[in-house]
C-alpha cells in the first residue's frame, strides 16, 4: 500500500502532537511543583532551576541562618551499549527554605554540586554529591518549609554527551539545623 506524501505528513504531525501531549502530561504530573521547573545542561554538568525568584534576605534581620548538609547518592545502571571509557557525569541542585511553589518564590537558597561517577560493578556506577548550605530563611505563611532536589546524569564519550536524564524529587522536609540529610536515587541510561 502506498501512502501519498500529503497524507504521510498529516499522519506524522498527528502522531507527533499525540506524543508531545502525552509527554507534557507526564512531565507536569512528575514535577509536583507548579511554577518551578528544571533544565539540565549536560555539557556543563549543571541542573538549573527555572522561574525561581529568591526572596532577598532582610538587611539587619536578627534571623540565624539555617545550616546543614545534603548528601545525594545517584546509582546508575547503564543498559544502553556505551563504549568502554564512557564516563558518567552527575549534577544535583537543592532549592531550599520557605518554598512558595505557586508563585515560584523561595526564601532560602539554591545550591549545586556535580561530579563523575565511579564504577561499582558490571555496568553500574555511583556518584555521591555533597552540598553544605547556609540559608537565611524568612518566615512565609504561604510557603512550605522544605527542599526541592533535582538531579541529572549524562553519559559522556570523548567529551560529547550521548545520553542524559533529568529527574526531580518532590519537596523533602528541611532537616533540623546543623544536621545532614541523605538521599539516594536510581537511574538507568
Amino acid at each position: 500500500m502506498r501512502i501519498p506524501h500529503g497524507s504521510l505528513a498529516v499522519l506524522l504531525c498527528a502522531l507527533s502532537a499525540g506524543a508531545a501531549l502525552a509527554q507534557s502530561k507526564a512531565t507536569s504530573a512528575v514535577t509536583k511543583t507548579p511554577g518551578i521547573t528544571f533544565s539540565y545542561d549536560a555539557q556543563h554538568d549543571q541542573v538549573i532551576p527555572n522561574g525561581v525568584q529568591l526572596k532577598p534576605a532582610a538587611t539587619g534581620a536578627a534571623i540565624t541562618p539555617t545550616t546543614g548538609t545534603v548528601v545525594v547518592t545517584i546509582n546508575i545502571t547503564a543498559v544502553s551499549h556505551f563504549p568502554k571509557g564512557t564516563s558518567y557525569h552527575c549534577s544535583v541542585v537543592a532549592v531550599g527554605g520557605e518554598l512558595d511553589t505557586t508563585n515560584a518564590v523561595v526564601s532560602g537558597g539554591i545550591d549545586t554540586a556535580f561530579g563523575v561517577a565511579h564504577s561499582t560493578g558490571a555496568n553500574t556506577f555511583s556518584c555521591k554529591l555533597t552540598i553544605p548550605y547556609e540559608w537565611t530563611i524568612l518566615p512565609d505563611p504561604a510557603a512550605t518549609r522544605g527542599a526541592l532536589l533535582a538531579f541529572g546524569v549524562a553519559a559522556v564519550e570523548d567529551g560529547n554527551v550521548v545520553r542524559s536524564t533529568l529527574q526531580a524529587d518532590g519537596v523533602e522536609p528541611l532537616p533540623p539545623d546543623g544536621t545532614t540529610s541523605t538521599f539516594s536515587f536510581n537511574v538507568t541510561l
